[in-house]
């Protein structure tokens, strides 16, 4: 989409203007889909190609909506989701808040090497770290091993990994953060801004499990 705006301007003798999506989600219905995991896991999948194809702006739509038996654009609950307190969020928020927690201040470029199964982003921070968003987007575990090139890692790397649960089949309403998940039929846990991520050292090589239809978010730190 950004190549044939690009080639038209071009082609048009026009100036390039920022281009903006000013209204995005998903748009499946039938099965909660756009209330589900499986959209924050699309969300991160979108941000992603955004930020490598240079988008000016994104505006997600939207915070509140209509319940509708679960096709319901609304990243928080608007009070008429049954068993879900109003402004609930919803699991794309959850992937929302890591996302940004973990996004550096430049996009580096990045490949995946064997499949077409997980995608990575990555960015670097002015303060020396590296970050990593993971996508399996496969309903098998993967495992992953993250090799950078002209970056001197620190001691420890450190992740969150956001899953679905068990409910509702392939589109969970729930999102499991290391482990951690809501109280109640959907969202995700209400201490997730203060879950410990897991860490291991980098000693032995950058590699996750990344479990089936999740994301990972990841940070080496510099040396």
């Amino acid at each position: 989409m950004m190549a044939f705006v690009k080639k038209t301007m071009q082609d048009a003798g026009a100036v390039q203007k920022p281009v903006a999506l000013d209204e995005w989600n998903i748009f499946a219905t039938g099965s909660k889909q756009q209330v589900s995991h499986v959209n924050g896991m699309h969300s991160v999948l979108l941000l992603s190609e955004m930020l490598k194809n240079k988008y000016g702006m994104a505006c997600r739509w939207d915070l509140a909506n209509g319940w509708s038996n679960g096709d319901d654009h609304g990243m928080f609950s608007n009070g008429d989701e049954p068993g879900v307190s109003k402004s609930n969020p919803r699991p794309v928020f959850y992937h929302e808040y890591f996302y940004q927690k973990f996004l550096g201040d430049r996009v580096i470029s990045s490949t995946v090497q064997n499949g077409t199964d997980i995608y990575a982003c990555a960015s670097s921070y002015t303060s020396g770290q590296l970050a990593v968003a993971v996508v399996n987007k496969s309903a098998t575990a993967k495992p992953v091993q993250i090799s950078v090139k002209n970056f001197k890692a620190g001691t420890r790397f450190y992740w969150y990994e956001l899953t679905g649960s068990n409910d509702n089949g392939e589109f969970s309403r729930k999102v499991i953060i290391n482990g951690k998940g809501p109280d109640g039929e959907a969202g995700g846990p209400t201490d997730y801004a203060t879950l410990k991520a897991y860490s291991a050292v980098v000693s032995g090589g950058i590699r996750i499990n990344v479990p089936a239809r999740s994301v990972v978010f990841l940070a080496i730190d510099k040396k």
